[in-house]
């Protein structure tokens, strides 16, 4: 038995890295299995997710009903089953999963060297803009993509790179590459629709499910309404917010989350109280027994009438009550002199002070995504341990 482990923010690159890769370790005497690493009916909270995987499946005459999720495992059993572990989009076990680390057998990643699980064998962990272009590689070195492949993995490349654009800073080379043979490989659309809105209201609709389909008939018109579906939160409850996006690791003793929610939060604040979003941070970083939890929000606003929307990106960072003020007040002032992610307080220097339920920032580097927050973090708390 082999599972190829998608990570567990169960974002698009993790879904179609995993189900890519899984294809290409599928032989004909062993069946690797994808593992989309959040429960059934979270998938539900990724509107995005839910329809390129369907649109994708419907292709192979297959549904989501048919995919594997972390909730259909029994994880405790795997070791005595013999199984093997591909973790794609992901170097590490998370946190709940450390137990499967002596199952890893390989990895291909671009996210931080955990420095864990060093008997895998390959362990491909590269700077790209999304892992999707390194199993498209892999893919592209046995042969043809099928069209359902083909648009399953150009999706989260795009989205991941905000359509290869230069200016983002995400993409590289290896990203462009994949993205030109992929390309002519997806049974697009015929011309006719030009807004991402008309991709899915004249999309047809699945015959197993009489769910909509993506109907789209350019790489462009593909982000503009995958990238638009990923970005509508407003109608969630804060604690869907922080869960939608959410990793989690072990840092030495302490235990840290990072939500990433695809709303800034000055929407945010407009639609929940300050008072309620520190309530809803403190209850989830309870819930998941963190020590801390970062929110990263990002996305476009308008910074005064009349302006183009910008996109930035903000930072709050809340403690457990168990966790002491100096700790806290290291932490931050670590996070502060970081000049990976610039942060500057989000209301005033009152907002960013340890003694305060949770700590609001306003982060200048705008290209320090989960993959650079995570890290520098790390780095600030490693350092408070050594000291």
């Amino acid at each position: 038995l082999t599972l190829v482990l998608g990570n567990e923010s169960g974002d698009l690159d993790s879904m179609a890295s995993a189900i890519g890769l899984a294809f290409v370790l599928t032989s004909a005497t062993r069946a690797a299995i994808p593992v989309i690493n959040i429960a059934r009916a979270d998938l539900a909270l990724r509107p995005d997710c839910e329809l390129l995987l369907r649109t994708a499946l419907a292709g192979l005459g297959a549904s989501t009903a048919d995919l594997t999720f972390a909730d259909d495992v029994d994880w405790a059993r795997l070791g005595e089953r013999g199984a093997a572990v591909w973790l794609a989009d992901h170097n590490a076990p998370a946190a709940r999963q450390s137990a499967l680390e002596p199952l890893v057998r390989g990895i291909v990643d671009h996210h931080a060297d955990e420095a864990r699980c060093s008997r895998a064998d390959p362990r491909q962990i590269d700077a790209v803009g999304s892992c999707a272009t390194l199993v498209a590689e892999r893919v592209r070195a046995a042969g043809a993509a099928h069209p359902a492949l083909a648009v399953l993995l150009l999706a989260p490349i795009l989205v991941d790179t905000a359509n290869l654009d230069p200016a983002a800073g995400r993409a590289t080379d290896r990203d462009r590459a994949q993205a030109r043979w992929l390309e002519p490989q997806v049974a697009w659309a015929e011309s006719g629709t030009e807004s991402g809105t008309d991709a899915l209201t004249d999309s047809g609709t699945d015959a197993l499910s009489d769910e909509p389909l993506l109907r789209v008939h350019s790489p462009a018109q593909l982000y503009r309404t995958l990238d638009r579906l990923k970005g509508q939160v407003a109608h969630l409850p804060p604690r869907d917010l922080l869960r939608k996006d959410y990793k989690q690791w072990a840092v030495g003793a302490r235990a840290v989350g990072i939500s990433s929610v695809s709303w800034r939060l000055r929407k945010w604040l407009k639609r929940d109280s300050r008072a309620q979003v520190e309530a809803a941070a403190q209850r989830w970083a309870a819930e998941q027994r963190l020590d801390v939890l970062l929110v990263m929000t990002h996305g476009k606003v308008r910074e005064h009438k009349g302006a183009d929307k910008t996109y930035g990106r903000d930072l709050a960072v809340a403690f457990a009550p168990h966790v002491d003020r100096e700790w806290r007040r290291l932490v931050l002032d670590g996070l502060a002199r970081a000049d990976a992610l610039d942060l500057h307080p989000f209301f005033g220097p009152e907002s960013a002070a340890a003694d305060g339920p949770v700590s609001f920032f306003a982060q200048r580097r705008i290209h320090a995504s989960r993959k650079q927050v995570f890290p520098a973090v790390k780095a600030v708390i490693d350092a408070i341990a050594a000291h």
